[in-house]
Order: structure tokens, then sequence, then C-alpha cells
């Protein structure tokens, strides 16, 4: 059997947080591994720049929240939501067991410089200013081409980890084409500076005008903050507002941002970005490839949230690439360990935050939308465990399939009737604007019945996938904590998982 000679045993394309975490913990294992990006670092990346309490604990395991810088960034302990340019509640973020109870606005520009810094010193061999041009996968090594200061230089390596952003070329060779437009949000982005900033609060602004979508407001600074808005790119009846054009109107006609912004200048120009949000039938894992952050598609597409999956995807990467490596099977099977760790972990809440953006494609359903947002303001107020679901979905700090326990459910439910029929006048109101959204929506129905019948369609789907992911989370527990031992034999497993 031929064995070629390695330039190294793992190349990771794409230097942001999915690629430097998996690159740490691979060398820190011992690997030898390439870590290529098309840019010089530091360089900014377009972004929310918030880092969820649980990115943060994946930062703190590897010693970067002791930078002095890192802490001087933006702590955020709470935050407001408005509806229309009211405010509708204001709330410290919960605490969850095992995770800090704050989160933090990261430039990118820093943290995926912090990052690749780590990683290099864990004797990652980074290469920047150069971008991948091919790769073919052969029984025993991946050869792989890059461009490098307008030369081509080629690798032989054991393995590819595509970590190269929504837009991946690893991704789409792997699967064959381009992601689906209905898996893809957008998002636009600008830094504002001479601002009114709350610090410490993160700041929501949903709109019937910008929904399904919301606009955010996140301080950087004393008087600095990213400000951006994002939003579903498959929605009917269509939004004829560009995006970058919805914000600057949102800024300029939602008293609540507006008041906000006052006479802050734009820093920066506005820069729009796509991400892929999971797709659980896209494929992850190949013979020697595999796939993490927004390549892999691990977008929650509920929040728009990414760089806590993007770190979590880089360790788990790692562990499962150190284990195969181990027993030297780079096969297919042997890497769905690692799709077996990602379904299991986050498959599921993710597929039921694609249910609700399914739900938020058809803009005629937006006043159910609008209420069910006031419902759950409104029972948050009163309830402070329900106020804690609430908040750690839309933080990242729960899984979205928290929602559907019964308690969530039931309380809902109850609210939004006691809210409605709390008297007579208010019973009397809610059943004639009943009546006549349910008119409306018929006739919407009619006159858009192909727009109505593809949205059901992807409704079916995504109940379908859901029900999968919660059924295969059951079933592979048992699995998961087998593979949380680090001495355990893969290859049984490896068996049992086929």
């Amino acid at each position: 059997m031929f064995h070629p000679q390695y330039d190294a045993d793992v190349l990771i394309t794409g230097g942001g947080p999915s690629g430097s975490m998996c690159a740490y913990y691979l060398a820190k294992a011992g690997k030898k591994v390439i870590l290529i990006d098309s840019e010089n670092f530091p360089r900014d990346k377009i972004c929310g720049d918030f880092v969820s309490p649980v990115g943060l604990k994946e930062l703190m395991n590897i010693g970067i929240s002791e930078l002095a810088e890192f802490k001087k960034t933006n702590v955020i302990t709470g935050a407001t939501l408005y509806l229309d340019g009211e405010p509708l509640i204001t709330k410290d973020l919960p605490y969850i067991e095992g995770l800090p109870n704050y989160g933090r606005v990261i430039p990118r520009i820093l943290l995926d410089n912090w990052l690749i810094e780590e990683a290099r010193k864990q004797g990652v061999n980074v290469i920047t200013s150069c971008q991948l041009r091919d790769f073919h996968v052969f029984n025993n090594d991946v050869s792989v081409s890059c461009i490098h200061k307008k030369e081509i230089i080629n690798f032989s390596v054991k393995i590819l980890i595509g970590a190269d952003g929504s837009n991946s070329f690893v991704a789409r060779m792997m699967n064959g084409n381009r992601p689906n437009p209905k898996n893809e949000i957008i998002a636009v982005r600008a830094y504002f500076e001479d601002v009114n900033c709350i610090c410490e609060k993160a700041e929501l602004f949903f709109s019937s005008q910008s929904f399904p979508g919301y606009s955010w407001f996140f301080p950087t600074g004393n008087k600095t903050a990213n400000v951006g808005i994002g939003m579903t790119s498959e929605i009917f009846p269509k939004n004829k507002i560009h995006l970058k054009e919805l914000l600057m109107n949102m800024i300029e006609k939602d008293i609540s941002l507006k008041a906000r912004i006052g006479n802050g200048k734009l820093s920066n120009k506005i820069g729009a970005w796509p991400l892929s949000v999971y797709n659980p039938n896209a494929a992850i894992v190949s013979n020697r490839v595999l796939l993490i952050g927004d390549a892999a598609g691990l977008i929650n597409s509920l929040n728009g949230e990414g760089i806590q999956y993007a770190l979590q995807s880089g360790r788990w990467a790692a562990e499962s690439v150190i284990k195969c490596l181990t027993i030297n099977d780079l096969t297919k099977e042997s890497l769905k360990i690692f799709d077996t760790k990602v379904r299991y972990e986050i498959g599921y809440g993710m597929s039921v935050s694609n249910i609700i953006l399914q739900f938020t494609r058809n803009r005629n359903l937006n006043p159910i939308y609008m209420g069910l947002l006031k419902t759950i303001v409104a029972k948050a107020k009163q309830d402070e465990q329900y106020s804690n679901i609430a908040g750690g979905v839309l933080s990242g700090m729960l899984p979205t399939d928290k929602v559907l326990t019964t308690s969530f459910l039931g309380k809902t439910i109850f609210k939004s009737i006691t809210l409605g029929f709390s008297s007579f006048y208010k019973t009397f109101k809610t059943i004639y604007k009943s009546v006549i959204f349910i008119c409306i929506t018929l006739f919407n129905s009619l006159t858009q019945i192909y727009a109505y019948w593809d949205w059901t369609k992807g409704l079916v789907k995504s109940f379908i996938l859901a029900i999968r992911l919660e059924k295969f989370k059951r079933k592979n527990n048992d699995i998961i904590l087998k593979l949380s031992v680090k001495k355990q034999n893969l290859k049984p497993l490896i068996k049992e998982y086929k």
C-alpha cells in the first residue's frame, strides 16, 4: 500500500473562530496542523460581535479571558426588547448553571486575531494570504492545492477541515452545490460612534416593517456600538426595501433606535453578509473531509448566533479527529462521530429554530407573530422561571427546544387567552379583529396560492426533520456518553452508530 509523505496531519482552511479553535486543540494534542486563510491578520469580519455566555466559556477554557485586551471589551449583562419603537421589557441575562450570566461585545478584528495567535502558540503553522484552490481525496491522503502570494503550493495531509464560512468552497465541493436560499439569512452591520449607550445592555428592535428579523444595538464601548439588522432571505410577500436601506430607515423612524443613535456617525461603511443556517440534510463529513462552524451551517436561525457554535464545533471536531487519527480511520463512517455529536448537542434545538423561521417567512401572518411576542413578554414580566427560559433561548444559553415543554407552552397559551379575553370589550375586540384577520388571510391564500403551498410544504418538512432529530437524540444518548470517555475504543462505537 502506498503511504504518502504527509506535510501535516490536518489542514484547516479558514482562520475564524471555528478553524482556530479546532487547530488549537489538535496542536495541543500533538497533531501537526496547517491553518490557511486568504487574508492577513488582524482583519475584520462582518458580524454582530456579541459573544454569548456559552461562547465566553469556550474562550475561558483556552485562556483568552486572561488577556488584558479581552478584559477591556464591553460586558453585556442584560437586554431590552422594543416593538415598533416602544420598550417591551428589560431583563438581565438569566443564570444558567455552569455559564457566566453575561456576554461580551468583541469586534471580530480582535477576537479572531486572539484565537489564531493562541493556535500559533500551540505550534500551528499559520499561513495567511493563502487561498484554497482545489483538493482531491485519495485512499491515503488529501491533496490540497492553494494560491499563496500568487504562487501555487501543494500539501498532502491526512484530513482537510473546512472552516471557510457560509460561502464555503469545501462545502460546495463536498455537497456539489451552493446552500439553498431557503437556508440563508442576510444581515447588514455598521459601527457607529458618539452614540447614546447603556453600556451593559444589548437592545433588540422588532417592527412590523422588518419582521421576520430584528435590528440590534450592541454597545462596544461608552460611545460606540455595533448596529445591524438581519432577516431571512426567502419571505413572502417580498419586502421591497433593500436591507441596507431598511436599517437606515429604522434608524430614522424607530423612535427608540433613533434616540440611541442620536447625533452619532457611521465610523465605517455598512457591510452585508449571508449566513447559512442549520440544514440537517446537508453532509458535514465525508471521506477525509469535515466541515465546522458557518461552513457546516451551524447558525441558529432564531437569533443569527454563530460564534458560540463555531467555537464549540471547532472543539468537537478536534476531539473527533484525534480519536479517528488514533485508529488511523478517517473514512466517512468513522468521522460520523462528529456528525453524531453535532446532531446530539444542537441539532434538535436548531431544527426547532428552523420551524419558527419557516413560520415567519409568511409575512401575511405578522400580526400573529407580533401578538405572540407581546404575550411572551407579558408572561416573562410575571414569571421568573418562564422569563429565564425565554431569555436563555433568545441569548443562545438554552436550546430552542426548551420552549416546547408543556409548562412553557401552557403558560403561553393561557396568557394569550387572558390578554385577549380579560373583559367584555377586549373579548369583542379580539373576536372582531380575528374575524377580519381570518378573512384577509383566506383572501391572501387564494391570491398567493403557490407561495402558500410552498410555505406549507416547508413547514411540514421542518416538522418532520425536528421529529427525526428528537428521536436521533434519544437513540444516541448512550453513544455520546461513551464518546466522552477519552480512552474509549472507537471501532465498536462506529459499528454501533452504523
